[in-house]
C-alpha cells in the first residue's frame, strides 16, 4: 500500500522508478496508487479492459490495442518503445498493462529489455517470466520479441 491506496492486482516494478507492469487498473484508487508510486505514463494494451483514465488527471495515457493471447505488431512494439524512450528522456516512470498483466504486457517488457538493456530475446523473456510468472503466454508472442530484435538489427 502506498499513501493509503491499494495496488492494482499483479502490480510490480520491473525496473524501479522506470517501468512497472500490472493488470488493468480498474478504479480511480488504482490510478491514484500508480500516481503515488511515481507513474507518469500508463500504456493500455487491452481493448477489452480500459482503465477509468479519462476521468483522471496526472497520468498521461496511451492506447495500443492488442487482442488477448495475440502478439503485438512491429508497429505496436515500436510505438511502445517510443513512449518509453520519451519517458526516459523526461525521467518519467511508465506502467504497462493488459487484462491480467501477463501475455501482452510481458511481450512489451521483454522488448524493453531487448531495446534498452541489450538483452537477447530469449534472455529477456526468461527474465520477465522470473520476475512475473506467466508472462509471454504464447509461441507467437515469443516470436514477436525475436522479430522486434531482428527489426532493431536491420536499422
Amino acid at each position: 500500500m502506498s499513501n493509503g491506496y491499494s495496488a492494482p492486482w499483479n502490480f510490480s516494478w520491473v525496473l524501479p522508478n522506470e517501468l512497472a507492469a500490472t493488470s488493468c487498473p480498474q478504479t480511480l484508487d488504482d490510478l491514484e496508487f500508480l500516481k503515488s508510486e511515481g507513474i507518469r505514463h500508463l500504456v493500455t494494451l487491452s481493448p477489452e479492459y480500459i482503465p477509468p483514465i479519462r476521468h483522471f488527471n496526472g497520468i498521461k495515457w496511451s492506447y495500443i490495442p492488442i487482442e488477448e493471447f495475440e502478439p503485438p505488431t512491429l508497429e505496436d512494439m515500436t510505438n511502445f518503445i517510443k513512449i518509453c524512450q520519451e519517458a526516459k528522456e523526461n525521467n518519467e516512470a511508465v506502467a504497462v498493462h493488459c487484462r491480467a498483466g501477463r501475455g501482452r504486457t510481458g511481450v512489451m517488457v521483454a522488448c524493453y529489455f531487448v531495446r534498452f538493456m541489450d538483452m537477447a530475446p530469449d534472455r529477456a523473456i526468461t527474465n520477465i517470466r522470473m520476475m512475473r510468472p506467466g508472462s509471454v503466454e504464447t509461441h507467437k508472442q515469443e516470436r514477436a520479441v525475436r522479430d522486434y530484435r531482428d527489426l532493431l538489427r536491420s536499422k
